[in-house]
């Protein structure tokens, strides 16, 4: 749990195809009247018999002859088959009708178009020359046309001169592309057309400078709240600026880049909490006139474990049960660990008619308290000097029980123990 300080974030139908096919055979009126060659071999008979046999003597057989040929229709019935080579005459490769549609389509043939050799056109610009490690560049393509293919169907590659590429949209006529090394970075554009007629186009393209930060640091291993010193030692050509971070959400600007030191420590970070222990990394970020670069590791310190609490004494004045001798409250305090931050003294006195007074500083005197009030204003701040605090009294305390509570907290949050920050005395 984070220690908050309590002072000062995805039909085809075939149609069928019906084929039609049965209609011919229920419909005998349609079909075509059989030829003279097939139909003399059942007539002939039926000729010659007349004229060898009296008409009159033979009625009843000329009758049933008669009816023959009434009974053979069904022949001629079956016959309508042959209209299938007639409806097939016309493909016959002798017939002059079917020639003309197949020697037409060669004739009407287009040959085909020369083949496309011509590469494509254009050309490119940066808009940077000298940038950063951070930075970008950015191109802007002009002049990219071809004599077949159309500025669609043109492809355009671009290789940046630090191993990546990247493909432009026909739409387009601009991309930016951000380097993250240092050195020299040719810049080649490559068109190829619908054909595959390739252009290439190189530029030297942009020097992309370090941007290192040379620096020092005093320490790399710290309590909370002891100092140690970063030190800036060279600026890089063309900075306007420097920011340094120092690992607990904060940051130094460096408005103007030059050499100098700087002091830190840790003790919380901008929410009010103590800043957890481990290493923290600092990373510098340079500017120019074209905005920041990468940011740049400048130094790691290892923010050390603190488990210690403060201690704290009261050194209680030669009579110490005479109201007049506590001009004020001393003591010692000490801590093996980060060191003492802050060290507040509350003196309170219970009097005998049952109120109680305090001592507030901002009213230079002893005042009168209740549950209710805040008791804050009861809080006396000292800054202890070589292991030594002092609060003095600028009035003599009221008569009573007097009750005295100092309260130590180091650096890394840590408090003293109830044990030995509080006294207890009769006074009058």
């Amino acid at each position: 749990m984070k220690s908050r300080l309590s002072r000062p974030l995805l039909a085809v139908v075939v149609s069928g195809a019906f084929l039609a096919g049965g209609g011919l055979f229920a419909a005998p009126a349609l079909a075509a009247p059989p030829p003279p060659t097939t139909t003399a071999t059942p007539t002939s008979e039926p000729t010659t018999e007349p004229p060898t046999t009296a008409p009159t003597t033979e009625p009843p057989t000329t009758e049933p002859t008669t009816t023959a040929p009434t009974t053979e229709p069904p022949t001629t019935t079956t016959e309508p088959t042959t209209p299938a080579p007639t409806t097939t005459a016309p493909e016959d490769p002798t017939d002059p009708g079917t020639t003309p549609p197949t020697t037409t389509p060669p004739t009407t043939t287009t040959p085909p178009p020369p083949a496309d050799k011509t590469a494509p056109q254009g050309t490119f610009a940066p808009n940077r020359w000298s940038i950063f490690p951070g930075q970008s560049v950015t191109l802007t393509l002009s002049g990219i046309k071809d004599n077949v293919s159309t500025p669609t169907q043109i492809k355009r590659v671009v290789t940046w001169g630090d191993g990546s590429s990247s493909t432009v949209s026909p739409a387009s006529t601009t991309i930016a592309h951000v380097y993250k090394s240092s050195g020299k970075k040719p810049i080649t554009l490559t068109l190829t057309d619908a054909a595959g007629n390739k252009k290439v186009v190189k530029s030297s393209g942009p020097t992309v400078v370090p941007q290192s930060v040379k620096w020092k640091l005093s320490r790399t291993s710290v309590f909370h709240g002891q100092k140690f010193v970063w030190e800036l030692l060279s600026v890089p050509a063309g900075a306007t600026k420097i920011t340094v971070a120092w690992g607990d959400g904060r940051a130094t600007v460096i408005s103007k880049p030059k050499k100098q030191k700087i002091t830190r420590y840790y003790y919380s970070d901008p929410a009010g909490y103590i800043v957890p222990k481990g290493t923290k990394t600092l990373k510098a970020t340079v500017y120019n006139k074209y905005g920041a670069a990468t940011p740049q590791v400048v130094g790691k310190v290892t923010l050390k474990p603190d488990t210690a609490r403060p201690s704290v004494t009261i050194t209680p004045p030669a009579k110490a049960n005479k109201a007049s001798s506590w001009k004020a409250v001393k003591g010692t305090v000490r801590d093996t660990g980060s060191g003492v931050k802050e060290l507040i003294v509350i003196a309170f006195v219970g009097k005998d008619n049952g109120s109680v007074a305090c001592y507030a500083p901002s009213k230079k005197n002893w005042i009168t308290v209740t549950p209710s009030s805040n008791l804050s204003v009861c809080f006396n701040a000292a800054k202890p000097v070589s292991g030594k605090y002092s609060v003095a009294f600028k009035k003599t305390p009221p008569k009573g029980q007097l009750s005295i509570g100092v309260i130590a907290m180091d650096w890394a949050g840590n408090l003293n123990a109830d044990s030995n920050g509080n006294y207890d005395r009769r006074i009058s």
